[in-house]
């Protein structure tokens, strides 16, 4: 599948913008939520969520597991826990810091 100029290799989780070859992840759609009525503190909780998934040093089972354990649960939550469970080929990488 194409997204613009790139190959999408792996599933784009909900909420999220991606870019860069390889497709990864560069932080979430605020401005769509915004539009879609999602308050501050929602899109802080997602915020929170991909942080986990994507900048901490976890593999996608491991922060699954710390997401459902230690975040309350909501809707938007659970979609992307399901996402990632249901992700038949993976979903793309965060992104590389030049650290």
């Amino acid at each position: 599948m194409l997204l613009g100029d790139h190959l999408v290799r792996k599933d784009v989780p909900p909420f999220v913008k991606a870019a860069r070859e390889p497709l990864s992840y560069v932080g979430i759609n605020s401005i769509g939520l915004r539009r879609r009525g999602f308050s501050p503190d929602k899109i802080k909780e997602i915020q929170g969520i991909y942080r986990l998934l994507f900048q901490k040093n976890h593999n996608t089972s491991q922060a699954a597991s710390i997401i459902e354990a230690e975040m309350e649960a909501t809707p938007e939550r659970d979609e992307i826990l399901e996402f990632i469970k249901n992700a038949k080929r993976g979903i793309m990488k965060g992104y590389l810091s030049n650290n």
